[in-house]
């Protein structure tokens, strides 16, 4: 496991998040999306092959180049992950991390990112309704790449963006593969868990006092 100890911030000059999952936690129905996203394959190119992951699935389209079944297969997720937005879930402890970076050695102008596999409305309504809209300069959704999680293209991309080089940027998720995606980019990456656990010790403390 790729498990690894929570660094200080004050040397990062960006902090990359995932968004369900690390941020807030989506409502929607992945398993029938997928099962969508499967028959549409099907019927589209008479190919009964079932993909296990959502991902997968449009990595094949994008193989094929059908970059306008591609889109109508963005429309869909975004459907579906639009449908129930207003039931999100926000993450306590990352929350109050964003809204209060310097309390956590986060140097002033430090910039906060999203590389997330979801939708780019998705993830923009998702902030609003987490009212961290603000925080946020930069954001890379499903549809602005072409090769997704654990494939390093998004967090290159924000590197490039930012002109920073690879120590620069942190990156947090909720799974394996958003470790494995720091790994294949040569970019540290850590579990939100590491970070919801420092966030839960710094308020203890502050309780003590």
């Amino acid at each position: 496991m790729l498990k690894k100890k929570i660094l200080p911030f004050k040397d990062k000059k960006v902090i990359v998040f995932d968004l369900d999952g690390t941020i807030v936690r989506l409502a929607a129905d992945w398993h029938s999306l997928k099962n969508v996203l499967n028959d549409r394959y099907s019927e589209h190119f008479q190919d009964d092959r079932q993909f296990t992951s959502i991902s997968a699935c449009l990595s094949e389209i994008v193989e094929k180049g059908d970059e306008a079944e591609l889109q109508r297969n963005f429309d869909v997720i975004k459907q579906y992950e639009l449908d129930n937005i207003e039931k999100n879930e926000p993450i306590e402890e990352t929350i109050y991390f964003i809204n209060n970076t310097k309390l956590f050695d986060v140097k002033r102008g430090t910039k906060l990112a999203i590389l997330s596999l979801n939708t780019r409305k998705t993830i923009k309504k998702s902030l609003e309704l987490a009212g961290i809209s603000d925080k946020f300069d930069f954001i890379l959704g499903r549809e602005d790449v072409r090769s997704w999680k654990p494939e390093p293209e998004g967090l290159l991309r924000i590197m490039e963006h930012y002109k920073v080089n690879k120590e620069d940027i942190i990156y947090f998720g909720d799974l394996e593969k958003d470790l494995e995606t720091g790994a294949n980019a040569g970019i540290e990456a850590h579990y939100i868990d590491d970070l919801i656990n420092l966030v839960k010790s710094y308020k203890n403390e502050l309780t003590q006092k």
